[in-house]
């Protein structure tokens, strides 16, 4: 792979205060919208009126992609397209999976394909026009039944979604509004996810469901989790002592059954790159009690 190629992708194209500025001016375009997962059910949580650090940059994904999935593609997990494809670059993970597509190829843009597409008046539906499909046909990716965020930049359309697991794939199977193409996925994108048991956790009363890490983000289930609360210094610790804090796009999840008991989904920007055989998450309840667990593969 060219590392040029990968370093131009990724340089910081605007400051800080300027990102700001920008994103909430796609917010107010629609320019970044959400759709609901269907089956891969993740809820998406923006905040309004905050800048979080993945915005920072508009990277090689837009600004709505991960830390994790970040340094994930400054290591090379990216997959640039031949010139005359209508894909740019793309990646897939268990976790994550972001398509660039380029507008002269389509013959489209971002807005004349809201115009088309997206319902426009009360009782409308939208309509599906990106499908993309594994050889199994497992969808991937459509427009209408993934949490996604949608951007354009220098005349290319970015999509970038979440789920709790993607379906494993050799082959992609694109339909964009009736034209098709069909990609290879390199054999270091079809790779498994490693997971991790419970060795301890600090409060009993908790249920640790389970654990595992993909080359993007590091997830854990939880169930029980009474008091439980979202708080900022959430992380998974690996054994050297770094830690890895919540993917700031607020891709995590948790619930209240009709008993009141609480089940938590979190994601951090742990990725296989810097894991450990042995992990601690950090969590914390309400009343700011920390509540550690410890991992093993």
């Amino acid at each position: 792979m060219d590392s040029n190629k990968i370093n131009n992708k990724l340089k910081t194209r605007i400051a800080i205060s300027k990102v700001c500025e920008e994103d909430i001016v796609m917010n107010k375009e629609k320019s970044i919208f959400l759709k609901n997962l269907g089956i891969t059910s993740m809820a998406l949580v923006l905040t309004s009126g905050i800048c979080f650090a993945s915005v920072k940059l508009i990277n090689a994904f837009g600004p709505n992609s991960s830390t994790g999935s970040q340094e994930a593609i400054q290591n090379g997990y990216v997959e640039y397209v031949k010139d005359d494809s209508l894909v740019d670059s793309f990646m897939l993970d268990n976790y994550n999976f972001y398509i660039t597509f380029k507008e002269e190829k389509l013959g489209t843009t971002l807005d004349d394909i809201k115009n088309k597409y997206e319902a426009n008046e009360i009782g409308q539906s939208e309509k599906e026009y990106l499908s993309i499909k594994n050889e199994n046909d497992d969808i991937v990716f459509s427009n209408l039944n993934h949490a996604y965020s949608v951007y354009e930049e220098d005349g290319k359309i970015y999509y970038t979604a979440t789920a709790k697991e993607f379906p494993t794939s050799k082959k992609l199977y694109i339909n964009f509004a009736g034209i098709e193409e069909t990609l290879e996925v390199p054999d270091y994108m079809q790779t498994e996810l490693v997971t991790y048991t419970l060795k301890s956790i600090s409060d009993e009363n908790w249920k640790f469901e389970s654990a595992a890490l993909s080359n993007t983000a590091f997830k854990i289930y939880l169930s029980n989790c009474n008091d439980f609360s979202w708080n900022n210094e959430d992380s998974v610790e690996t054994s050297d002592g770094k830690k890895f804090y919540k993917s700031e796009r607020g891709d995590g999840d948790f619930s209240v059954d009709s008993d009141g008991s609480i089940k938590v989904y979190a994601t951090f920007n742990l990725t296989k790159k810097d894991a450990t055989n042995e992990l601690k998450v950090h969590l914390f309840k309400s009343d700011g009690e920390e509540v550690i667990i410890e991992l093993e593969k």
